[in-house]
């Protein structure tokens, strides 16, 4: 079993003196380690060097903010990976691409039933499973519910094309979620003439197979997919088993380009649960006590259908419209008795329309888009106590929770001469959350909650040169309680205290695109009033509720590069420095003003090479560096960063009509322990989900 804890190994190293809590462009000096430095020598070769460079980086155009552009035509601070970025990934989970892009921050790459957890920027770290904070676009339909919260457990990341992360202000025009965006696309036909098969191996148990097949017509194109994936994984209580099978047909309807897709999901995965600092020193493949007890678990079964439907109804003007269904029905099993087994029936659907215009008016040129979206969900919850080894006991809770959503937004980008450039957006939403309680045994906690919101950014953008812009925005946001954190601590129902948070984003930037280099650099403040925070109850340890704090300040330095240093050769980095920290939150006699934000590292490094050495061959070494990061509110639980390396060899070639595609790739390189995933502000300490240790995968795939 490979090693894991949270703290042995080197760490990262980072205490950044409190002079320069307020300075996040800083060289912060190590003795053996510099970040800062790290990073201006990554950079400033690139900008030297450019003319040695003979192979052109791939331009990249964006759609995910909501007007599509170049991307170095916009003013906002966006990041894009495509597939060919990560040939030779093991596909674990989809931070594999995010780590690429700054300011994202995920953890839990390996607990399935957790489930991928992601922040932007700090929003979204307060999730104990899945992502909140932040709007999550598959193939241009949302994946993110009504209330705000999203699964990643039904993508297969063998169909991922490309993934944009926006940033700032500019998320705000996909209403509730003022974190960011997060825009996945698939392929909608075979890479090559018929299909593919892969098979996985690895340690921890890693069992995978998958085969897609479909075909391209004149006016068609189709792509069917099923993967299946066993996983015993490096703790005790962990193994899991998925299988995805998804489909997606493209063809000329009406004028127009009619994209359909269905998503399929059906998983069982336990749960280690988190240990405390002493237990997972001690034996950091330990599961915690109570999850053996309670046989802590989960099964989930999915499946959801989405259609998308765009049109040019002339030279400048585009019409596009959507509509997505689904249904998910979930069972889990906490570590404790009372009320520890919840059991929920969800129905989701929406849809949504977009009008895109260029025209001119007054001497300058508009992209318009205005819009607007309608989204409902349904959830059947049940509650039951949880007996020993998972056997269901006497019902507690029995309540409908329903969540609609409505928003209509207006963009505008407008060119104000051969080098300036306005860009506005608008957006109006007002969600509705509804609580019935059926079980009126302890009395009737019905209730209903309403939000009105209304969300703007403006930006301003002015090209230096022909590939060079610079840009600033100004924006408003905000994120509701989603049906799950409005859980009422006192009983059934909805927590009546629990308000939504309301942020301001000031954003600046400049971005350089050249053939051999591409680059980006934002610094950004954030304001965020009532701060959504997660804690738990001594006799519910395991389950989330949540409060709101005062208000929150967050300032931040985030960039980007990826330089083409030789035909054979490309080097890639990503790096984020920030202050989050807690500006009014008192908590009873505890006052945590001036504390800095838990669950979020304040710098991370990315780096990588990817070198060509012969045509089919691609080998590719990286690093990913975390500074050190609070465990809670308090700022007492303090865990130290560090730094994994991971190495990547792949080859493509023929064998007749077929092609090859084996690859191996070794995670954590030197054996590293550290904390894949921190509960933060969990009952007793229990903070710990400590990461997997030097991990060996590889796979075959065959492309016919």
């Amino acid at each position: 079993m490979p090693k894991a804890g949270p703290h042995r190994g080197p760490a990262f190293g980072l205490n950044t003196p409190p002079e320069f809590r307020s300075m996040p462009i800083r060289c912060f000096a190590t003795g053996r380690l510099s970040t800062g430095c790290l990073v201006a020598g990554l950079l400033a070769p690139a900008v030297l060097a450019t003319a040695q460079a003979q192979q052109p980086l791939d331009p990249i155009e964006v759609t995910s903010p909501r007007i599509d552009l170049p991307w170095s035509q916009t003013p906002a601070a966006i990041g894009a990976v495509s597939a060919s970025d990560l040939r030779g990934d093991p596909q674990l989970a989809l931070d594999e691409a995010l780590v690429r892009v700054p300011g994202v921050y995920a953890q839990n790459r390996y607990n399935l039933n957790q489930g991928l957890r992601l922040s932007i920027r700090g929003f979204g770290s307060r999730a104990s499973f899945g992502v909140r904070g932040i709007r999550v676009l598959l193939d241009d339909v949302p994946l993110t519910m009504p209330d705000g919260q999203t699964d990643l457990d039904a993508l297969d990341l063998a169909l991922l094309d490309r993934v944009e992360v926006l940033r700032g202000p500019t998320s705000a025009l996909y209403g509730n979620g003022a974190g960011g965006v997060v825009g996945l696309r698939t392929r909608s036909a075979p890479e090559r003439r018929y299909g593919r098969v892969d098979l996985v191996v690895g340690e921890l148990g890693e069992r995978r197979w998958r085969a897609e097949a479909g075909g391209v017509g004149e006016n068609i194109s189709g792509l069917a997919s099923i993967a299946r994936r066993e996983l015993d994984g490096h703790r005790d209580n962990m193994a899991a088993d998925s299988t995805l099978a998804s489909g997606r047909l493209s063809a000329a309807v009406g004028g127009g380009v009619l994209d359909l897709s269905l998503n399929t999901l059906e998983i069982d995965a336990l749960d280690p649960g988190a240990l405390t600092r002493a237990e997972a020193d001690a034996e950091s493949s330990a599961a915690n006590p109570a999850a053996l007890r309670f046989a802590v678990g989960e099964r989930i079964e999915q499946q959801r259908v989405a259609a998308n439907w765009s049109r040019a109804l002339d030279g400048a003007t585009e019409l596009r419209v959507r509509g997505w269904l689904g249904e998910r029905d979930f069972a889990n099993r906490l570590p404790f008795a009372g009320g520890g087994q919840t059991v929920f029936d969800r129905r989701f659907g929406g849809v949504g329309a977009q009008l895109d215009r260029r025209f001119a008016t007054v001497g300058l040129a508009h992209t318009l888009s205005f819009g607007g979206d309608f989204e409902s969900q349904r959830d059947a919850r049940e509650r039951f106590d949880n007996a020993e080894g998972g056997v269901r006991g006497e019902q507690t809770l029995d309540q409908v929770e329903k969540a609609r959503g409505v928003g209509v937004f207006v963009v505008d980008q407008v060119a104000l001469g051969e080098a300036w450039f306005a860009a506005l957006g608008l957006r109006y939403d007002e969600i509705r959350l509804d609580v019935d309680d059926a079980f009126v045994g302890d009395g009737d906690d019905s209730g209903r909650r309403r939000f009105e919101e209304t969300s703007f950014n403006l930006g301003l953008g002015y090209r230096l040169a022909a590939d060079t812009l610079l840009y600033a925005r100004y924006g408003s946001g905000f994120e509701t309680p989603t049906n799950n954190e409005l859980a009422n601590p006192g009983g059934g129902g909805f927590n009546p205290d629990l308000e939504a948070a309301q942020s301001r984003n000031l954003e600046a930037g400049i971005k350089l695109e050249r053939a051999s280099l591409r680059a980006e650099l934002a610094v950004y403040r954030v304001r965020n009033d009532d701060e959504l925070v997660r804690f738990e109850l001594d006799d519910q340890p395991g389950r989330s509720f949540y409060r709101n704090a005062g208000a929150t300040e967050r300032d931040g330095v985030e960039l980007s590069v990826a330089w083409q240093a030789l035909p054979s050769l490309t080097v890639s980095g990503a790096y984020s420095v920030n202050d989050y920290r807690y500006d009014a939150y008192r908590l009873g006699d505890s006052d945590f003003g001036g504390n800095d934000l838990p669950g979020i590292p304040r710098q991370q490094l990315f780096v990588e090479a990817a070198w060509t050495p012969h045509p089919g061959w691609l080998a590719r070494v990286q690093a990913v560096a975390l500074d050190r990061v609070y465990a809670e509110d308090a700022n007492d639980e303090r865990v130290p960063g560090y730094v994994v390396a991971n190495a990547r060899l792949s080859w493509e070639g023929r064998a007749g009509e077929l092609t090859l595609r084996p690859w191996l790739a070794l995670n954590n390189v030197f054996d590293i322990d550290y904390t894949d995933n921190l509960r933060v502000n969990a009952f007793g300490g229990r903070y710990y989900e400590p990461a997997a240790g030097r991990v060996v995968i590889g796979g075959l795939g065959v492309l016919f």
